[in-house]
């Protein structure tokens, strides 16, 4: 019987109107269960916008003795296709239409029937990882050298929430580039030369600044005041990131008890 498995034919058509990574991912996963048979024709015909396209690849199928595998979001595309094939005693699998009638049924929600919904999904997904990977290395001032590529610029003195804003709209999908504000590091000529970059200068009152350096000191087990959290020095600091958001014609943001996501949705407001 082993020897019957190897040698059998087996043909699958895959067809989508949109890619048909769906239904070709499923057909693997089902062919592993089967490791004997190695003999399989997968054929697949993505983006079918047409019944005349349909038809001929079904007529095909029925050359073939084919399993025909569909993720058609198009009803009519549907409704052919079982018909043809049941005419034809074809084997035919509809991964799609099944579960939206179901997922209808139990919800009262309208289907959006729209080819290709999932690959938009995907895109938004890999653009957010792009968003992250980008922030992540642009965090903190660490590079400068693509930085035009970014769709905001947040500057500002430590303790400012810059890093968290920055991940925040990087996981919605946008590119951030963060620069901490120090008087005796000068910000680069990259910065001044991208007159498109989009600058938000982030700002607090010195003893909300200071108030949250203390904890930082104790967290980090030191003891006793020191320059990075005494008034004098944070109020030297703010007036220098004053300075370089007017010279960056900065949109400045107050981020004193406010929430991350009340500052990034001021920063989407300009960005979109």
């Amino acid at each position: 019987m082993s020897n019957n498995v190897q040698t059998a034919q087996l043909s699958i058509f895959v067809i989508s109107d949109s890619i048909g990574e769906t239904a070709q991912r499923m057909v693997h996963a089902t062919l592993s269960q089967f490791p004997e048979l190695n003999q399989v024709a997968i054929k697949k015909f993505p983006f079918i916008q047409s019944k005349e396209e349909l038809m001929n690849i079904l007529e095909l199928a029925v050359a073939e003795h084919a399993i025909v595998i569909t993720t058609l979001v198009n009803p009519e595309f549907n409704a052919l296709g079982k018909q043809y094939t049941q005419a034809h005693q074809l084997q035919y699998i509809d991964y799609m239409t099944d579960l939206i009638d179901m997922i209808q049924q139990r919800t009262e929600s309208q289907p959006i029937l729209e080819s290709g919904a999932l690959r938009k999904l995907d895109e938004q997904y890999f653009k957010r990882i792009e968003a992250i990977e980008y922030s992540v290395k642009y965090d903190d001032g660490k590079h400068f050298t693509d930085i035009g590529e970014a769709d905001a610029l947040i500057l500002g003195v430590s303790r400012t929430s810059k890093t968290p804003l920055s991940m925040y709209l990087a996981n919605k999908g946008y590119k951030i580039a963060n620069i901490p504000l120090v008087p005796e590091v000068a910000i680069p000529d990259e910065v001044f030369k991208n007159k498109k970059l989009k600058v938000f200068g982030l700002t607090a009152s010195p003893n909300y600044i200071m108030n949250i350096r203390n904890e930082r000191v104790r967290v980090l087990g030191l003891s006793g005041p020191t320059n990075y959290n005494s008034v004098e020095r944070i109020k030297e600091e703010l007036a220098y990131a004053e300075e370089i958001f007017h010279k960056l014609n900065a949109e400045v943001i107050n981020t004193e008890y406010r929430s991350i996501e009340e500052s990034a949705f001021h920063i989407e407001q300009y960005l979109t």
